[in-house]
């Protein structure tokens, strides 16, 4: 038994001579040869002791406890985009996979893609519709942003889905969407209420480019 231990340890150490493994690996196999040799070193008997069995109990749980640490330390970037990926399916309109000069948005279950943004320090959710000419508030958001629609000048026309309908221009002084940052935007009130604000071609044409694919709508900027 002691002979088979040896060589066990003897071809480990080689491995880790010749692959130059990283601590974290050299840490999990050595933790992995130490309890299968504990298992193998013993006989059915010693095995019935209680107090031996006991002890293999707690061994195996710090045993679990230190491989589980070891994993998400290794997999910690990649727990990080699962966690993002997670919020933006429970969340519509949060981004994830966020990297410099790029964002995600996941489809949403009603098979839309939505985009959270912060107008005028107003958090607002929108609807990305690339079919929409403008960007365009719903009346409730508009008030939020100050705006009071009684107020407002509905002089432009719109050709929607749902027939022509009527809108009033509007100056955003800002609009932030995660590290992406607009100043002095062009926007539309719509005059009836609608479900959600719209980002139409005049937010998408001030992005570097952007596609669909796979469920997932991709913003570059910078």
């Amino acid at each position: 038994m002691i002979l088979i231990l040896l060589t066990v340890a003897t071809v480990f150490i080689s491995r880790c001579a010749s692959e130059s493994l990283s601590l974290s690996e050299i840490c999990y196999a050595l933790a992995l040869l130490v309890f299968v040799s504990f298992l193998i070193a013993g006989s059915r008997e010693y095995f019935r002791s209680p107090k031996i069995r006991q002890t293999l109990k707690h061994a195996a749980i710090w045993f679990g406890i230190f491989l589980g640490v070891t994993l998400m330390h290794t997999y910690r970037f990649e727990l990080v985009q699962v966690k993002d990926r997670v919020l933006a399916n429970l969340l519509p309109g949060r981004s994830f996979e966020k990297k410099p000069g790029m964002m995600n948005f996941p489809i949403s279950p009603d098979g839309h893609f939505y985009i959270q943004a912060t107008v005028n320090g107003v958090a607002l959710r929108f609807l990305a519709d690339t079919g929409a000419s403008d960007i365009v508030l719903t009346p409730d958001a508009a008030e939020r942003l100050g705006f009071d629609p009684e107020k407002l000048s509905f002089d432009r026309i719109y050709q929607t889905a749902n027939g022509m309908g009527r809108g009033a221009s509007v100056q955003l002084a800002e609009m932030k969407i995660g590290e992406l940052r607009l100043e002095n935007i062009r926007a539309s009130v719509n005059e009836s209420p609608m479900s959600s604000s719209l980002l139409g071609m005049s937010f998408f044409n001030r992005l570097k480019a952007y596609k669909v694919k796979n469920g997932i709508l991709t913003l570059y900027y910078n």
